[in-house]
């Protein structure tokens, strides 16, 4: 499912019901919903994990594609305000900039308008420390009855909820989470980035959503769709 080299597949059990099944590369998504569920965010239960193979429990609910287009914005607002101001406490400073060159080692610097230097030149390289989701999408969001969830966390080395506000843009400033449909929530979208600015200004950096989509676009093939998406969004972030 996505790049994340892992299957996802939703199946009944014997005595009724429904849980999602998830297949390869699922230590990271174990250690990180393992974190969140200790620390009393809303996450799906872990059902069974051995080896490469994770059972959960399945989130009936609405996306929030679907959940923007019937809903307006402020319950989903003051979740992703209580989450990111609850990631952020007990925070310590960490230098980032080591992470940068390691993970951006892929990096071929004719492919895109900045060398790697340029780009880590002027990502923030003091950040804080904190618990986090690690790809912190609205794709990574459900609302069910019981409000709203967050599924897919993952560990990751970028491990602060400041790059969990960059991943955000990503559907927020991007739309990243529309671009197979022609669903046009530009009006929601805009008031909630402009409310998380209003909230987060220190850390609203456009060099940060980059490097998010940087994440993505190394596992696209070139000049597929997706590749050509984020090579546009890039172009327009890199001022």
């Amino acid at each position: 499912v996505g790049h994340s080299g892992s299957k996802v597949y939703l199946k009944e059990c014997p005595s009724g019901g429904i849980y999602v099944e998830k297949v390869g590369n699922t230590e990271r998504n174990l250690e990180r919903l393992s974190v969140l569920a200790t620390e009393g965010y809303p996450v799906p239960n872990i059902i069974l994990h051995e080896k490469d193979h994770m059972i959960m429990e399945y989130i009936h609910g609405l996306d929030m594609k679907n959940y923007l287009i019937h809903n307006n914005i402020y319950q989903l607002l003051n979740f992703i305000f209580q989450t990111l101001d609850k990631f952020s406490e007990n925070s310590i400073q960490k230098d980032y900039t080591e992470t940068y060159y390691k993970k951006l080692s892929w990096m071929n610097d004719t492919d895109f308008p900045f060398t790697k230097k340029e780009l880590i030149t002027r990502l923030p390289k003091i950040l804080p420390q904190s618990t986090y989701h690690g790809d912190m999408t609205l794709e990574n969001v459900l609302y069910s009855d019981k409000g709203f969830y967050l599924i897919d966390a993952v560990t990751t080395e970028y491990d602060s909820y400041i790059f969990d506000i960059a991943k955000m843009r990503q559907d927020l400033e991007c739309k990243w989470f529309l671009r197979n449909t022609d669903v046009r929530l530009d009006t929601k979208l805009q008031n909630i980035q402009d409310s998380l600015k209003e909230h987060f200004p220190k850390y609203f950096d456009d060099n940060l959503v980059i490097l998010m989509l940087m994440r993505v676009i190394q596992y696209c093939e070139k000049n597929d769709s997706n590749y050509n998406f984020l090579m546009k969004e890039i172009h327009k972030l890199w001022k």
